[in-house]
């Protein structure tokens, strides 16, 4: 890889590193010391010259890598016609046929219906309200190591790290965790061989959770992450200053 300077982040990097820590409001830490310039497929350069691979895709919502000329032609073409429409007043054809796409590929048999939403932590906040709308029931059990949001009632249900509860009193009441199906790391404490040939964390719920502390019939919903992305980070990576 070709670069300006042997120093990462070079000079205009910690430039706009230092403005940035003056101004930005300190929820945004800890994070890597790259400011992009610009990317083009999974390649990614900074603002020194430094040319990366990308592999984190805007934490995994860039599937088409950066800048690809189909992405840049659509939303070329709507910012041509206006900008923003509130789909909560008005209606919007490509907001339909959005929809519509998305409902011909959910996986279940009945018809969906769509809802739009701004971030992960909104979806979440979603969800959780549609359960307990829908069912009558108040629990909601979430898994240990998960990070499903920021706000208050997706940070309920976070569970990643302590910094990130720490400090805003009271959670959303009604969340109980459980340990997650990890045989790599068993937070029981069994080998990994153990794990794989029998993972007791359903068990745990099934033993522990629901003959000791919340009654079965009570729980709305059971959310996880397939992969718990907020652990991934590890020590020993030279762009990682901050792991917990």
């Amino acid at each position: 890889m070709v670069s300006e300077t042997s120093v990462r982040p070079g000079p205009r990097g910690q430039a706009i590193i230092a403005r940035d820590e003056a101004i930005m409001s300190s929820s945004m830490q800890p994070r890597y010391p790259f400011v992009m310039e610009r990317g083009l497929g999974a390649r990614v350069w900074d603002v020194d010259g430094n040319e990366y691979i990308d592999f984190a895709a805007g934490i995994a919502v860039t599937a088409t890598g950066h800048s690809h000329p189909k992405v840049v032609a659509a939303i070329t073409e709507q910012a041509s016609k206006f900008l923003h429409i509130a789909g909560t007043d008005y209606y919007y054809d490509i907001q339909v046929r959005l929809a519509e796409k998305l409902a011909a590929i959910a996986p279940f048999n009945d018809e969906a219906r769509v809802f739009l939403c701004n971030s992960g932590a909104e979806s979440v906040e979603g969800a959780v309200k549609l359960a307990r709308w829908y069912t009558g029931r108040q629990n909601v059990i979430a898994f240990y190591g998960a990070f499903h949001g920021r706000t208050m009632g997706a940070l309920s249900l976070t569970a990643s790290k302590v910094v990130q509860r720490q400090g805003f009193g009271a959670m959303v009441p009604g969340v109980h965790h459980v340990p997650f199906n990890n045989p790599y790391r068993c937070m029981h404490g069994r080998e990994e061989s153990a794990c794989r040939a029998h993972c007791i964390c359903a068990d745990f719920i099934e033993d522990v959770l629901f003959k000791r502390t919340v009654a079965p019939d009570s729980v709305a919903a059971i959310i996880l992450e397939p992969i718990q992305g907020g652990r991934l980070r590890r020590a020993g990576c030279p762009l990682c200053p901050a792991i917990a």
